[in-house]
């Protein structure tokens, strides 16, 4: 017969083991069911000061210029900037084997990809940051009717859904680097890239449109990158047929919220915006907007920016 203490101890042992198993329970809930943030969206015009201070600087330069010059640059611009449905036209047209497309990991990016790229562009081969494992996991939550699961913190069933209700014979596969990989080559710069380009040509399907969706940097012509790695193993007619597109929302990088306020200001009054070539942006935007220059117009070939 237990003692009046073996029973006490028994029950605060056996409340500690409940409260134990209640937070597992929740923590696998929040993992398992996890819900996109209610946060109340920022719709401020100017959300990064400092780089305002550079809109206001190339704007009193622009208005400086004579006339006639003004005019060529809006021109030049106008040229160059299309809409959504104008660039995926072009797209159709040119129909590139390999698209990079480099993005940053938020709900507005995967809201924006799913509805006005996925929805309208039909891609045959879609590689993901993930691994076979986490891919595996995240198909079967959408096939048992899951409407949101994060990848990267971020949704990525509504992407997947809209492409394949583009192309229901579409193809997805995770590309990520494993862990076999990553123990093999610890250590080494710029390994983690090589590693996913090779699990990019291991199923690599000639002849068929192949979408990449990144991180940005990823899908920069940038040395030791995914992009640079894909671009240097490529076959010349294969090489020609790649394309790398940054997804950028006007807010979610200064130098990009400067150029747009540019813009509006001048008064080419934009929605969501392409520049299909950035090579063939004006001289002097490159000299005004320099880090939007470094960071976009000279490691992509192609910019997307989607507006509020």
């Amino acid at each position: 017969m237990q003692s009046p203490l073996a029973r006490v101890i028994l029950c605060v042992l056996s409340g500690y083991i409940l409260i134990l198993l209640v937070m597992s329970a929740h923590d696998w809930i929040e993992r398992e069911y996890p819900s996109p943030s209610n946060a109340p969206r920022n719709t401020a015009r100017i959300q990064h000061p400092f780089h305002h201070k550079q809109a206001k600087m190339a704007l009193k330069r622009f208005l400086e210029l004579p006339q006639s010059e003004r005019d060529k640059v809006k021109a030049n611009l106008t040229e160059n900037l299309l809409t959504m449905e104008q660039w995926l036209r072009k797209l159709d047209q040119a129909d590139p084997s390999v698209i990079c497309l480099g993005e940053l990991h938020e709900e507005t990016t995967r809201n924006f990809l799913a509805q006005s790229f996925f929805g309208k562009y039909s891609a045959d081969v879609l590689m993901l940051e993930a691994s076979g494992e986490t891919l595996g996991g995240i198909m079967n939550r959408m096939n048992a009717g899951r409407r949101y699961f994060p990848l990267l913190e971020a949704d990525i069933l509504n992407v997947i859904r809209s492409a394949m209700a583009r192309n229901p014979e579409m193809v997805i596969y995770g590309i990520e680097e494993t862990r076999r990989q990553e123990k093999e080559q610890r250590g080494q710069s710029g390994s983690r890239d090589r590693s996913i380009a090779r699990n990019f040509w291991h199923v690599y399907q000639p002849g068929q449109r192949h979408v990449i969706l990144f991180g940005a940097l990823h899908c920069a012509c940038v040395a030791n990158w995914l992009y640079d790695n894909l671009r240097s193993q490529a076959p010349i007619s294969l090489r020609e047929r790649m394309l790398n597109v940054r997804v950028l929302g006007e807010h979610q990088n200064g130098p990009l919220e400067a150029f747009v306020f540019f813009l509006d200001e001048i008064g080419i009054v934009t929605k969501t915006f392409v520049i299909p070539d950035t090579a063939a942006m004006p001289p002097l935007v490159g000299e005004l907007f320099q880090a939007l220059a470094r960071d976009s117009f000279n490691t992509f070939h192609t910019l997307v920016v989607f507006r509020s």
